[in-house]
């Protein structure tokens, strides 16, 4: 059984492949040839360790498989000096059931959530032809930093701004992706309602609390939103009135049924996936709608990856 860990996952990955990936399970997801069980979550005993599982196939010639996420962790790691989380990826047999690889999902997870926002924005926003000058991030996490270079190299925005709680993390990310792609397009803003004033594009990627973080009175008219963080609770990065006004598309249907149970007491229409768009199966968004993209995170993403990679390292040369 192969076995790639993060050191093997990394330089494998890159962000147009990634996308092409992301959208053919999106797609595949809306044809009904994805398998999505429901998420596991458990806890051990009393300590504050956690697991999630996820498991679902993919039907595609070229990116299908069979797969089961691990996702596991403990908040208290971080005083050790160890990640609050991490993740692996198993790969089965689809005949046979025995499993062939076991891949670390950490890198994969942030790639293919970032990808899965850019597609829903390509078919919701930019098919529209509208403009691409202002994104705002909302959460400098692992996440917010995905989101900003997958956004910069997808779609090359004038300024990119970046929000969180506390503004030092902000800061400290700005100022890393600035060195990185040599410009000064990425800025820190302390106030949330300022780093969301005439952005075109808007990404929350934040763990949700008893308080949303963006307000439908901050999001001008027109612009998309990318809602990426989601809890197990009650907890929303927008506040109601931006659902009430909003055209929300989702990933898969049948999963928003089943996890965003909140959106469908206030009457949110969750029947649009963007995989839908994609196909020209539903028509895109009028120019002056606001939209949402309300991101679940779906196994068959995850499917999608762990087979481009796995095929992908299987070809290189034996050294």
């Amino acid at each position: 059984m192969l076995l790639l860990d993060g050191s093997k996952v990394k330089p494998l990955l890159n962000w147009d492949e990634t996308f092409t990936a992301t959208e053919s399970a999106l797609k595949a997801v809306s044809q009904r040839r994805a398998s999505i069980s429901e998420r596991v979550f458990s806890t051990l005993f009393q300590s504050q360790s956690w697991m999630v599982t996820m498991s679902g196939g993919l039907d595609d010639t070229k990116y299908g498989a069979w797969a089961c996420k691990i996702l596991t962790g403990n908040p208290q790691n971080v005083k050790s000096g160890l990640p609050s989380s991490s993740g692996n990826i198993l790969l089965f047999d689809e005949t046979s059931g025995i499993p062939k690889a076991i891949i670390d999902g950490r890198d994969i997870t942030n790639y293919r959530t970032a990808a899965a926002s850019a597609v829903a924005t390509k078919h919701l926003y930019v098919s529209n032809g509208k403009p691409l000058k202002i994104l705002a991030i909302f959460g400098a996490g692992e996440q917010g930093q995905a989101h900003a270079e997958s956004f910069n190299h997808y779609f090359g925005f004038e300024q990119i701004r970046i929000w969180n709680r506390t503004l030092e993390r902000a800061t400290v990310l700005a100022n890393k992706l600035n060195d990185q792609f040599s410009t000064t397009k990425f800025k820190a803003f302390s106030s949330a309602e300022q780093c969301a004033k005439d952005a075109d594009i808007l990404i929350t990627a934040t763990t949700p609390g008893s308080v949303p973080i963006l307000r439908y009175e901050w999001v001008k008219s027109g612009a998309h939103i990318n809602a990426i963080g989601v809890s197990a609770g009650e907890g929303l990065e927008l506040d109601d009135p931006i659902y009430k006004h909003a055209k929300v598309y989702v990933d898969s249907r049948e999963v928003a049924e089943r996890e965003l149970k909140k959106l469908k007491r206030l009457g949110v229409d969750l029947g649009i996936e963007v995989g839908q768009v994609a196909l020209g199966e539903a028509p895109p968004p009028a120019v002056n709608h606001l939209t949402v993209f309300q991101s679940l995170g779906l196994i068959v993403e995850d499917c999608a990856m762990v087979r481009m990679l796995f095929d992908k390292y299987m070809k290189q040369p034996v050294s």
